[in-house]
């Protein structure tokens, strides 16, 4: 079990608020929900890979028509609310494909949470369950002057963590290379989530 997997299982053993999923961080789903209201339609079928507690989908299944829900810890997926149009599927990205493909697929602080090469096979499978046109919406954590892995014990969250951030250009490239064509970055989160003079979080979208 890697250092990233043996955090992330641990936390959800334990956890007992769905905001405990952001390691101290503030809670921005609010304001990724007004974004991505710009951004999905009310009709849209939403594949979200990563779900962890709900922070994200329990609030967007108002305004789009369906989600599938993609979270490995069941310990995370049991705050994500029952709705008729939220399915939800514990099961690890690296092993998980549908035969279907999806008007928009989210992906909302993972991707730092894998190294480059399992990065690059998630967006593959990410690719091959996009519609032509589909979108694919990444929020994720990148390196401003180089890629950033934080590999060891964490004195903030008091525990070993693996985190890597990449720059991004990379993290860009990652994408295209699984054949998305790059649209647009956004910069919307405050200072308070983005404390580190080398990192902060971006926003991107992409086509298929």
């Amino acid at each position: 079990m890697s250092k990233s997997e043996k955090y992330w299982s641990e936390l959800s053993e334990r956890i007992e608020n769905p905001v405990q999923t952001k390691n101290k961080r503030p809670d921005t789903s609010d304001l990724e929900i007004e974004f991505l209201k710009d951004h999905l339609s009310q009709v849209d079928e939403i594949l979200d890979v990563g779900s962890g507690s709900g922070l994200i989908v329990n609030k967007l299944i108002a305004h789009v028509g369906h989600i599938t829900a993609v979270e490995k810890y069941e310990g995370f997926s049991k705050f994500i609310e029952d709705h008729p149009n939220l399915l939800v599927i514990n099961s690890d990205l690296l092993h998980f494909k549908m035969r279907k493909q999806f008007d928009a697929v989210l992906s909302f602080g993972v991707s730092q949470c894998f190294n480059t090469e399992d990065a690059a096979k998630i967006y593959q499978k990410l690719y091959a369950m996009t519609k032509p046109k589909g979108k694919l919406i990444v929020r994720t954590h990148c390196g401003l002057e180089a890629d950033k892995v934080i590999n060891g014990f964490s004195e903030e969250l008091g525990t070993e963590y693996f985190a890597e951030y990449r720059l991004v250009s990379n993290e860009i490239k990652l994408m295209e290379t699984a054949g998305f064509r790059f649209l647009n970055q956004y910069d919307i989160f405050p200072d308070e989530l983005n404390v580190w003079r080398d990192t902060r979080h971006f926003i991107f979208i992409c086509e298929k």
